[in-house]
């Protein structure tokens, strides 16, 4: 098993002061780190901050097959009927 490097103070800090706002501890931090539950997810925040709901949020995107409308309401792009096989012109 891989040794895991010890978080800085100031990161445990810091990963605590963020889920004492988020989950509103009163509490300070040695009160937290003496919690054996509570120090875990501290130190668990302080490794990995994209789990602990710190990433960058997400942009919603469409999606990459949507049918287009133009202005006089035809689909513009017909995903499904491309996929079959079916074109213009076809009689």
């Amino acid at each position: 098993m891989a040794h895991a490097i010890e978080p800085t103070d100031q990161l445990l800090r810091d990963a605590c002061a963020r889920m004492a706002a988020r989950f509103r501890w009163a509490e300070d931090f040695e009160t937290v780190m003496q919690d054996r539950v509570r120090s875990r997810l501290v130190r668990i925040a302080a490794r990995h901050p994209t789990a602990a709901g710190l990433a960058p949020p997400r942009v919603q995107r469409q999606p990459a097959c949507r049918p287009q409308q133009l202005l006089g309401g035809l689909a513009f792009f017909d995903c499904k009927r491309a996929a079959s096989g079916e074109r213009d012109d076809d009689d």
